[in-house]
């Protein structure tokens, strides 16, 4: 079938080169118009419920929304977990899917259920938006002149702003933070109301009674009908102002007797401020209350398209829907990580790329054949493109940043070198010159001699990556691109070397073979002669006593191995760098928001001070989606930094964080602080529920029982080397002002439960009653009483309940009033309430740093009973990911040995294609131990790509080994293993060599995302340096294998 190919491409040459060149078309037109991200979309198949429950305590939304929703939900098919975080006024449930589940269909599995589930009618229940934990793409901020105040700049953003933004198409949604919200308060005091024998209730029942419009159908005259409508909502302060609420004596008493009307921000649930740095010119533009819009990406979208549809709607906007003095400014753009990965990518690939060719000419001796091997580079790229668009892989640093062209190129080497040497050979015995057609038939001869060999040995390379394509969740999301990219291109690459390579050898010979010349057609390089002298004489010596150079190879690599194995760390993944720093300050329980305000200016100008920031985006509390369960304790700070080359300093980026942490201790003392990055933050707390290294979760319903142990685990954890950033994920219990209604004090008054607690509700944190409609704006309307009379404890004591004798009753003789300590945030999983205990692990590997961490807990912690203990966060996904190449890894190399055995038919020359393999593994562990790295899922990739070229390289010489076997012309068993080696020598060394040095630019890359493909590139490099030795290696293992079965070598006896 193979030959075949071969010939049918030698003889419709014009069709070949049409097949390349439309390759060629089609790969260009698919990489314009290719998705292309910095990161992938790793987060699982998600829903997210939002449920509302304003002025509730958390253990009141978990009592009366969350466990709700857990038993409504519990019944939705097909997820793995189920997560919720409950907090003041907030509850969020998460639920994760199994792999294959589409998003649409998840949300509609949700959605059926949710429909079912009996709630509060005050609660105001939701999905999130369609978004992935990348799917933050862009954040802008609102700039003024100083007249514009923050509640109308809010105003601006929520119905001028936010409305225009989501009409773009691929944005899932547009998440405020920060600014006020503007409300329509109606604030009165108890003697206002009193004055008249009215209560609370009175005052909202006539403002709810005087809202609303209505209809009455339709009024016909004669022919003609009239729609009728009533129109009484309220539309403006001084319709509030002239509500009737009672009559004294034919006097009406209207709201403005009562009380007064003001425009009041809503309390906010959290603060933006930012600071942005010029990075030419030094320029520093701040605001401490801002406003903060940040765009969401719908889940499959791609968001360079997106992001520049934003950019167009937004300089829309600033044009002709705001005011001249206001405008909207990008403050954070992910266009720039994109575009700073893809420079990135295109820097690593030029350098691969000229490497290959350098080497190429090198070895091959010619600038022809070089040209022919270098060109099957572009093409197969363009090919891999193609396929990639049509299979729906975007373009990032992982799909694109770990091609080795030397394994692109591997194929179409042995073929250029099989077909060059024929062609040198037959110039020494014609030197007056060969005709085309017999060009044709040495180039047939050639290409199908090698034909086989080079289809096998591809298939056994895209084979090896099986492994891979079995990764789940966010391995499999990673890295599964990358093994599906390189197999397209070295599909296409083998698609060339077929079909087109034969064809251009032949016409680019054409005129040299046919001519009249004394002159070879290589060159002689002085250094490949004198490698393949040393290399004849290695081989000689190796061949004198197999068995030694045999015991010594594997005794070398054994020990090798089992030192550099048994001092290998393990971790999931190397820190991601993302080019900025994302900072979690955790200020003491019992904080509020204008309490932690006051800290910020000090902190960004602490910030600031490093002349390497750029960006200083600060979020206090919690967005007004509700999508973070924050408290108003927690601090988030978005730490942007310059582009590198730009900085003075020229420090790595970890001593930068180390400044900045010791930095932010000095100014904020017991606050504790945890330091990750944005993206990585978002991905890691969307798969694992933690955004630490390490998380250890208890479950239980007691939670005094869970917080008393997750403390004992706590102070284990600090004490072990490496740990960083600890603590526990939940903050402790606070101080909440309770009061429990005594129904036999306030029944004895005839006064009802219900109207002790609307009158708390109303009087103390302000009671909807309405809406105020402006045009297409709403405003809500909220009754409350004066500051004086919610001030402090006992002024919350003295509240007059009104009786319905007309007496006016204090609080204090109808309830119960005191401090008491409640939980600030109720996490929950599968069922059970949850507390973990977080750290980061810095200066050694996470599996050693758990290996301990168990080891002591099991031996200080005794766990009460109904509590149990999970292991989470980044060492999670290595569990799992480990646990799957254990099992496949094993079957992959079964696998790969069985179609070695399809190919040669004898076990034993099946073993000899995966002879390789130990020294090549042993030569990735040891570059792993050189360069300080640990063993980790990006590593596991580096050596499944190993398994594949190190049985190409082996299989290449059992090849020609039986080829030269099954001559018949050779009697001696040695004599055809040396043949065979010095045959092999130039297309094994170049193979290796292309492979190796077209991967050290990834390995050596230090720019923003090239941190994941490094150990990779690290590993099959060294793997492949010490392949290198199988070039003495192999044929001595050969011989001592055929010694006592081969023909051959009876004779020689």
């Amino acid at each position: 079938m193979i030959d075949k190919l071969i010939s049918f491409c030698l003889e419709n040459r014009i069709p070949s080169i049409t097949l390349a060149v439309s390759i060629l078309g089609f790969g260009l037109w698919s990489w314009s118009d290719l998705k292309k991200e910095a990161y992938p979309d790793v987060g699982d198949t998600q829903v997210s419920v939002i449920a509302l429950l304003p002025g509730k305590a958390a253990l009141e939304v978990e009592r009366r929304i969350t466990l709700p929703l857990e038993r409504g939900l519990n019944s939705v098919p097909y997820v793995l977990t189920r997560r919720s975080k409950t907090i003041f006024g907030l509850s969020v449930l998460q639920f994760v899917f199994e792999d294959g589940i589409t998003d649409f269909t998840a949300r509609q599995l949700v959605l059926e259920r949710l429909n079912n589930v009996e709630l509060p009618e005050e609660a105001e229940v939701s999905l999130a938006p369609l978004t992935g934990p990348v799917g933050e793409i862009f954040r802008y901020t609102i700039e003024a002149d100083p007249e514009w105040t923050p509640m109308e700049l809010r105003t601006l953003q929520d119905w001028v702003i936010i409305p225009s933004l989501r009409q773009v198409p691929g944005v899932a949604d547009i998440v405020n933070f920060g600014g006020l919200e503007k409300q329509i308060h109606i604030i009165t005091s108890p003697n206002r109301l009193y004055r008249y024998h009215l209560s609370l209730s009175d005052l909202m029942e006539a403002v709810k009674n005087n809202n609303r419009n209505t209809g009455g159908n339709i009024l016909t005259r004669g022919e003609q009908g009239f729609v009728v409508r009533g129109l009484g909502a309220i539309q403006t302060k001084e319709d509030i102002e002239n509500i009737v609420v009672t009559a004294v004596g034919g006097t009406p008493i209207y709201i403005s007797n009562l009380a007064s009307v003001e425009e009041y921000p809503r309390y906010p649930d959290g603060f933006f401020s930012y600071s942005l740095r010029n990075p030419i010119t030094g320029e520093i533009k701040a605001r401490n209350s801002g406003i903060q819009g940040l765009i969401a990406m719908r889940r499959g979208e791609n968001p360079s398209e997106v992001i520049e549809r934003v950019r167009d709607r937004i300089n829309f906007i600033n044009k002709h829907l705001l005011p001249k003095e206001v405008k909207i400014v990008a403050t954070y753009d992910r266009t720039e990580l994109v575009d700073y990965t893809i420079r990135t990518v295109y820097h690593t690939l030029f350098e691969g790329v000229s490497i290959v060719t350098l080497v190429l000419i090198f070895f091959l001796g010619s600038l022809r054949s070089a040209l022919v091997v270098a060109c099957t580079i572009p093409i197969s790229l363009l090919f891999g493109f193609t396929m990639m668009k049509l299979t729906g892989i975007p373009a990032n640093l992982l799909s694109l940043g770990a091609i080795d062209f030397g394994i692109i190129v591997d194929g179409a080497v042995v073929m250029v070198e099989n077909i060059f040497r024929k062609y040198s050979d037959h110039r020494k015995t014609h030197r007056a010159g060969t005709g085309f057609a017999e060009i044709l038939d040495l180039t047939k001869t050639s290409a199908t001699e090698v034909g086989k060999e080079i289809f096998f040995s591809i298939t056994i390379i895209i084979f090896a990556y099986l492994p891979i394509f079995t990764f789940q969740r966010i391995e499999g999301k990673l890295f599964s691109p990358m093994a599906f990219t390189l197999s397209y291109a070295i599909l296409g690459s083998l698609l060339l070397t077929l079909t087109v390579i034969p064809v251009l050898m032949a016409l680019l010979y054409r005129s040299k073979m046919g001519s009249y010349s004394d002159t070879p057609l290589e060159w002689k390089n002085p250094v490949l002669e004198n490698l393949l002298k040393l290399y004849d004489t290695v081989i000689n010596i190796a061949l004198k006593s197999p068995g030694k150079t045999v015991a010594y190879s594997l005794g070398i690599v054994l020990f090798t191995f089992t030192v550099g194995f048994a001092r290998l760390g393990t971790e999931f993944l190397p820190e991601l760098d993302e080019g900025a720093i994302n900072v979690r300050c955790f200020f003491p329980v019992g904080m509020h928001i204008r309490g932690a305000e006051k800290y910020i200016p000090s902190i960004k100008e602490s910030l600031l001070k490093h002349e390497q920031v750029s960006v200083v985006l600060t979020q206090l509390g919690r967005n007004d989606e509700g999508t973070d369960p924050y408290g108003p304790n927690r601090l988030e700070i978005l730490v942007g930094l310059k582009d590198y080359e730009l900085w003075k300093e020229k420090i790595p980026k970890a001593e930068l964080l180390k400044r900045i942490k010791k930095d932010l201790q000095d100014i904020l003392p017991g606050v504790q602080l945890l330091f990750s990055q944005p993206i990585l933050d978002n991905v890691t707390e969307s798969v694992t529920g933690s955004v630490s290294d390490l998380a250890i979760f208890l479950n239980g319903e007691d939670l005094k029982e869970l917080r008393k142990t997750s403390g004992e685990i706590l102070e284990i954890i600090r004490e072990i080397h490496g740990a960083t950033e600890s603590g526990i994920e939940q903050e402790r219990d606070q101080a909440q002002l309770t009061i429990e209604v005594n129904r036999k004090n306030s029944a004895r008054y005839g006064i009802n439960a219900s109207d002790i607690l609307n009158t708390v509700e109303a009087a103390i944190g302000g009671k909807e009653v309405g809406e105020l409609y402006d045009g297409p704006r709403r405003f809500d309307i909220v009754v409350r009483y004066t500051t004086d009379f919610r001030s402090s404890l006992e002024s919350v004591k003295n509240l007059l309940v009104s009786s319905p004798s007309g007496g006016r009753i204090p609080l204090s003789e109808l309830a119960t009033i005191e401090l008491k300590d409640g939980p600030t945030i109720i996490q929950r999983q599968d069922g059970k309430r949850q507390i973990s205990v977080r750290t980061n692990i810095r200066g050694r590997d996470q599996g050693s740093f758990v290996q301990e961490a168990k080891q002591k807990i099991s031996e200080k912690v005794v766990l009460p009973e109904g509590i149990n203990i999970g292991w989470g966060g980044q060492f999670e996904n290595l569990t799992r990911a480990g646990e799957r190449l254990r099992i496949v890894i094993p079957a992959t190399l079964g696998l790969i040995f069985c179609f070695l055995f399809a190919i040669f038919r004898i076990p034993r020359y099946a073993l000899l294609g995966l002879a390789g393999l130990p020294i090549s593994v042993t030569g990735g562990i040891l570059a792993l131990q050189l360069r300080g790295m640990n063993f980790s899922v990006s590593a596991g990739v580096g050596f499944v790509s190993l398994f594949g070229i190190s049985t190409m390289t082996c299989v290449l010489f059992v090849s020609r080994m039986l080829h030269l076997l099954s001559d018949g012309h050779h009697l001696d068993l040695k004599n055809s293993v040396l043949e065979a080696a010095k045959l092999q020598f130039r297309p094994r060394i170049m193979t290796v060599l292309l492979a190796l040095l077209g991967l050290i630019p990834a390995a050596t890359a230090t720019g923003i995302g090239s941190d994941v493909q490094r150990p990779l590139a690290t590993v099959i490099v060294g793997g492949l340096t010490l392949e290198i030795f199988t070039l003495v290696y192999l044929p001595c293992i050969f011989y001592l294998v055929e010694k006592s079965k081969s023909p051959l070598a009876k004779s020689n006896k």
